[in-house]
């Protein structure tokens, strides 16, 4: 298993560059963090291009085994924590990251049918009130529907 320690590698210019808009469209990528995540990605299966995982994640075993088999199949790099660091903008990042091929499928979105907006896990009432303002000055008229401990409406 060879590790990436340097910040000058092509592929850590390339996938630093991805922090930025306008090179996601240009290289038509992105990044996605965080161990579910990427398992969602498998799941569903995403157009993966690499797999990066930092070193002392693997020595800490912070990745099941599981994981890891699925994660054989595609192109992975293993980096030092120093060069992960330079990759994520995640606080506490989990140690894992992939490249992963934008879908360009034109669903545009049809305004005259049903817009459906979901939330979860609101904490800060005045966050839900911030957002129904915004969506009835939008003039999106529905039923809402607020499950569970939400009693601001």
């Amino acid at each position: 298993m060879q590790i990436i320690t340097s910040k000058d590698n092509d592929i850590i210019k390339n996938i630093r560059k991805l922090k930025e808009k306008k090179f996601r469209d240009i290289a038509n990528e992105y990044i996605i963090e965080g161990i579910k995540l990427i398992e969602e990605a498998i799941e569903e299966n995403v157009k993966i291009k690499r797999i990066v995982v930092c070193e002392e994640c693997l020595k800490d075993n912070c990745i099941e085994q599981k994981l890891l088999y699925k994660l054989a199949k595609f192109d992975c790099i293993y980096v030092s924590a120093k060069v992960f660091g330079l990759l994520t903008d995640v606080v506490n990042p989990q140690g894992i990251l992939a490249v992963i091929e934008k879908d360009n499928s034109e669903e545009n979105i049809k305004y005259t049918e049903d817009i459906i907006l979901v939330l979860d896990g609101i904490q800060d009432p005045g966050n839900l009130g911030t957002i129904l303002r915004t969506v009835d000055s939008a003039r999106i008229k529905s039923n809402y529907f607020i499950k569970d401990k939400c009693r601001c409406i």
